[in-house]
């Protein structure tokens, strides 16, 4: 993605001045963005580039992940698989 330095900074083994444009990938510019380091550079009709979406967690681990909060009162741990939360459900259902 092609970025515009707000701030002097290094990038990539490269000394960068503010107002520098230079590239990035799709991750580094979405967390070069967000601490404002730089910004997008507008495209030839004004627009800025458009940013890639993150992606919501869709399938069985979020249905398992809603249904452990339900029961338990409390979020899930990230690092569990479906098969430990489905482990957790189980214990925290034999306990009510």
């Amino acid at each position: 993605m092609k970025l515009i330095a707000t701030k002097s900074m290094t990038y990539a083994t490269r000394r960068l001045q503010a107002g520098e444009q230079f590239e990035a990938g799709p991750r580094d510019a979405r967390l070069l963005i967000a601490i404002k380091k730089a910004k997008l550079v507008d495209d030839e009709a004004g627009t800025s580039v458009p940013t890639i979406p993150m992606p919501e967690p869709v399938g069985d681990l979020a249905v398992l992940r809603a249904e452990y909060k339900a029961i338990a009162g409390k979020a899930a741990f990230n690092g569990w698989n479906a098969e430990k939360l489905r482990e957790k459900i189980a214990k925290a259902q034999a306990k009510a």
